[in-house]
């Protein structure tokens, strides 16, 4: 199971598409590159957008999950944020800020 947290803010009110990004490495070590959907709002000056996602991490008929790496990141109105593993803040153009939280992944 695979849960985060992300928190925007901006200075002026913005309208935002989040997604999430889940990046692994396939069985043959190629990098693969999955986009979800999260969440369409605005953002209002001081007022965060909170967002939250318990994801679960399962094999399909055209996907298998692997152990290995895997990574998330924030994607805001098309622009992506670093993946991260920790608590850290990031600055976007029209003063949006992403504040992220990530949990450990596991195979579950």
């Amino acid at each position: 199971m695979l849960s985060f947290s992300a928190a925007l803010t901006a200075t002026v009110a913005v309208p935002v598409d989040v997604m999430f990004v889940i990046s692994s490495t396939t069985p043959t070590g190629k990098q693969r590159e999955k986009v979800y959907f999260l969440n369409r709002n605005t953002v209002q000056p001081g007022q965060p957008l909170l967002l939250a996602k318990p994801h679960k991490l399962r094999s399909t008929a055209t996907t298998k999950i692997t152990p290995g790496p895997y990574t998330v990141a924030i994607q805001v109105n098309g622009r992506r944020f670093p993946p991260l593993c920790s608590s850290r803040s990031c600055k976007r153009a029209a003063g949006l800020r992403a504040r992220h939280d990530f949990c450990p992944l596991s195979n579950g």
